[in-house]
């Protein structure tokens, strides 16, 4: 029920607008409703591109400084084996501690990056160190220390127990934190001499994440974190929460993940692990590289903003022209609309004017002309019969036989117009009507309708008064009838329009019977006691075939060949459809 209600209501407000109104809202919705789709698909478009390239960037980042972290710790473990390694310091590891010391300081000025760098015993017993700092002190129970009995070893991120408050220059400086490298030293008999340990300060590697952060701009900068094997936070701010055992477990290089911090910021983060390099094993700290959502997807949004800005702008702009070009589309209608209000209202409106615009409009205004003439026709005709019923119904036999008389008179002279002479429209249609059954029934050859319509004949009365146009009327009326040849019809069909039926004639033969009463009348000036009037008319041709319904289709069709034979520029002669080989003009 309350569909059918609705369905009224429309109903009721698509009859109060008119067809430019409602052309010109829906041209207008549906600009608005593009650009809108444009605008969100372009939008949608941007903030993924965007996230795609952020987690590329992200991941990149992440690999790049786990890379750089497995190169520093591979070269360093490298350097203290090939130092235990050596032939040459064999003999001075336990015979000359100076000696060792001197070799130790030299590594460490090499790279100051070695905080500490020391030989101890198999006991622990350090004996000799850079500085000097622990000689003497026992190191046995250190990881370090245990595990470089055994081989060599890399100890992960550890804060300073022994060396922290020889190596802090005041209190406010912050606690030291080394990573460890352990390598057992041999004699050449194969005996274990002591191990030879190294303690890397922690701050290379935050000199490393200032290096790989240095091409980013300070207001876009991402933030990369290192994190222990066991999810410990190593680099990063204070507040970092440690990755969860789900996190570490299901971590695969470059994976990226969107997360939600604790205040509640959507942040993009990728991850990478360091592996290790050659025979350095790896320490299996992850690097995490990550960006706030809001920041990578500003510039989407922004360019989303823009592309509605712009959008709905273009929609505006489009909705308006849409407008213009409805309202253009629709003037010939409305005139259309206009001119057949007219029949019935003014006397002197007995037709429409051809109209331009559209093929739809012109086939509506042919239409409209042909069944006007039928009508006036069909009116005239039932006028005569109800007057001389009426006049028949009240006279005697004598007057009866009078009036038949003055009967035919009359309409004889009904029939003939009577400025020029010629038949009327009333007069020429019988005629043509007969000479269209004949063809249809076989018994003739189709008829063949000349339109002719004389050029710029307003500007004629305009230019030289009503009395003029009249005498030019009748000089046209004139040539026509001495172009016919007997047994056609010639007829004044209104105004300044005359009509010529032609029986027998083909195609070729009616086209040169109008182009012979154009040249006619175009190589005739007319005379009017003054200087001659040259006239032209242009003409229209069609000839009767079977697909025609009556008479009126094949005036229809001359008349369209007249109006395209004037919109081509007058003075000339037109076929309708292909019944002429070519259209002449001078």
């Amino acid at each position: 029920m309350a569909g059918a209600v609705v369905k009224e209501k429309f109903a009721k407000l698509r009859d109060r607008l008119s067809v430019r109104q409602q052309t010109t809202m829906f041209a207008a919705l549906l600009c608005i409703t593009t650009a809108l789709a444009v605008a969100i698909s372009g939008g949608m478009l941007a903030r993924r591109q965007a996230a795609e390239d952020a987690q590329e960037r992200l991941a990149t980042l992440a690999a790049t400084m786990a890379s750089r972290l497995d190169q520093h710790m591979f070269e360093r473990y490298r350097e203290i084996r090939n130092i235990a390694g050596l032939a040459a310091l064999k003999p001075t590891w336990t015979e000359s501690p100076a000696g060792v010391r001197a070799i130790l300081a030299q590594i460490q000025s090499s790279l100051p990056d070695y905080a500490w760098i020391g030989f101890a015993g198999p006991d622990g017993i350090v004996r000799a160190a850079t500085n000097g700092l622990l000689e003497g002190v026992s190191v046995a129970q250190r990881p370090w220390f245990v595990n470089g009995l055994k081989g060599p070893a890399v100890e992960d991120v550890h804060d300073a127990k022994l060396l922290d408050q020889l190596l802090r220059k005041s209190p406010d400086e912050a606690p030291f934190r080394f990573v460890d490298v352990a390598v057992p030293v041999y004699a050449e008999s194969g005996a274990l001499l002591g191990v030879l340990g190294a303690h890397l300060s922690w701050t290379w590697a935050d000199r490393m994440r200032e290096l790989v952060l240095s091409h980013h701009l300070a207001e876009t900068r991402p933030e990369l974190l290192v994190f222990g094997r066991m999810g410990n936070v190593l680099i990063g701010p204070p507040n970092s929460a440690p990755l969860s055992a789900e996190q570490i477990e299901g971590m695969r290089a470059g994976q990226t993940l969107l997360v939600v911090s604790e205040d509640h910021q959507a942040e993009l983060r990728s991850l990478a692990p360091t592996t290790g390099m050659g025979d350095y094993p790896g320490m299996g700290w992850i690097v995490v590289a990550q960006k706030p959502l809001s920041a990578v997807l500003g510039p989407a949004n922004n360019l989303f903003l823009l592309i509605i800005i712009v959008g709905s702008a273009v929609a505006v702009a489009a909705a308006l022209l849409a407008r213009g070009l409805v309202g253009r589309t629709m003037r010939p209608l409305e005139k259309l609309t206009q001119n057949l209000d007219l029949i019935g209202r003014d006397k002197n409106a007995r037709t429409i004017p051809w109209q331009r615009g559209s093929r739809d409009v012109f086939q509506l205004s042919s239409a409209i002309r042909s069944l006007l003439r039928r009508v006036d026709l069909a009116e005239e005709g039932e006028r005569e019969a109800r007057k001389a019923a009426a006049e028949e119904a009240g006279k005697s036999e004598e007057f009866r036989r009078r009036a038949r008389q003055d009967m035919d008179a009359l309409q004889q002279l009904a029939r003939t117009d009577t400025m020029t002479g010629l038949l009327n429209r009333r007069g020429f249609l019988p005629a043509a009507e007969r000479a269209m059954d004949m063809f249809n029934s076989g018994n003739a050859r189709p008829p063949n309708i000349c339109m002719v319509d004389i050029d710029h004949f307003k500007h004629i009365n305009d230019q030289h008064g009503h009395a003029i146009g009249d005498k030019v009327i009748c000089a046209i009326g004139s040539i026509i009838a001495g172009q016919v040849r007997q047994g056609d019809s010639a007829a004044r069909f209104g105004g300044e329009e005359f009509i010529v039926l032609a029986e027998g004639r083909d195609a070729a033969d009616a086209f040169a019977l109008g182009e012979r009463i154009r040249e006619t009348i175009a190589g005739t000036p007319i005379a009017l006691g003054g200087s001659p009037l040259s006239v032209t008319v242009s003409v229209g041709v069609a000839i009767g075939n079977d697909q025609d319904r009556d008479v009126a289709d094949v005036i229809e069709r001359a008349d369209r060949a007249l109006y395209d034979a004037k919109r081509k520029g007058r003075n000339r002669t037109v076929a309708a459809e292909e019944q002429a080989p070519r259209s002449m003009a001078v």
